[in-house]
């Protein structure tokens, strides 16, 4: 009788260690502590044994984010999200997915800085274009345009490619902000960067038609009038330091 109770007993506690509350702890403690592969079987393992179970969404969303944030396989995540927010609609993990959905580009231009930030520029480009490529009516793709021409200055050191990006934006985003910052770009990059002033001077001139009162304009107007000139040489800034 006694070992009747030891078995039953285990059993209890083999089940509970097994439900599907149990697994979405488990793996929300693995991926806490960064073991990504370990998270990711315990998910689909509460998938696969509980699927009617509403938690086995609460795993798919999770191992979306793993999808979006750990792998960047965009692709894939944003499907997850997508098929949640679709069946799901009525539950939190649905609602949470549809407004990840909302907000994707935002959260790419964000994690294409984090890369940045991390040197991973070959990743920062990657996730940026997956932006500009999928996701070509949002209205934050001036500004994820822009930020690629930035990584293709700063970064890469490629300037050409910066240019085309930067013109890319004059030419398909005419009134917004980034089309004066664009332009702005490209003349600094003809002045101060491939020392081309004669590339440099018409597109300042330009500049200061377009957009007299954009807030670059002085900056505009300075570059313009020490065009070719080098620091020492310029008596303004010599006072300045005086």
């Amino acid at each position: 009788m006694k070992n009747i109770f030891l078995i039953t007993f285990v059993i209890l506690i083999v089940g509970c260690s097994n439900s599907p509350e149990k697994l979405l702890e488990k793996g929300d403690k693995f991926v806490e502590g960064a073991k990504i592969e370990k998270a990711l079987g315990v998910y689909q393992t509460l998938i696969e044994k509980f699927p009617d179970d509403t938690l086995a969404q609460n795993a798919k969303y999770n191992i979306a984010w793993i999808e979006l944030d750990k792998k960047l396989e965009y692709a894939n995540g944003f499907e997850a999200f997508h098929d949640i927010s679709e069946n799901y609609a009525e539950l939190e993990v649905g609602r949470a997915a549809q407004n990840d959905m909302e907000n994707f580009a935002r959260w790419l231009i964000n994690k294409t800085n984090e890369l940045r930030s991390d040197t991973t520029t070959t990743e920062a480009l990657h996730t940026i274009d997956y932006l500009i490529n999928n996701l070509k009516d949002d209205p934050l793709l001036a500004e994820a345009l822009y930020l690629k021409g930035n990584i293709y200055l700063n970064d890469l050191k490629d300037h050409y490619r910066a240019i085309n990006t930067y013109q890319e934006i004059i030419h398909k985003f005419k009134g917004t902000n980034f089309e004066p910052m664009s332009k702005f770009m490209i003349g600094y990059i003809y002045a101060n960067v491939q020392n081309d002033y004669h590339k440099a001077k018409p597109v300042y001139s330009e500049f200061l038609q377009e957009f007299p009162e954009h807030e670059l304009a002085p900056s505009v107007q300075f570059e313009l009038e020490y065009l070719g000139k080098k620091v020492k040489d310029i008596d303004e800034l010599k006072l300045r330091d005086n």
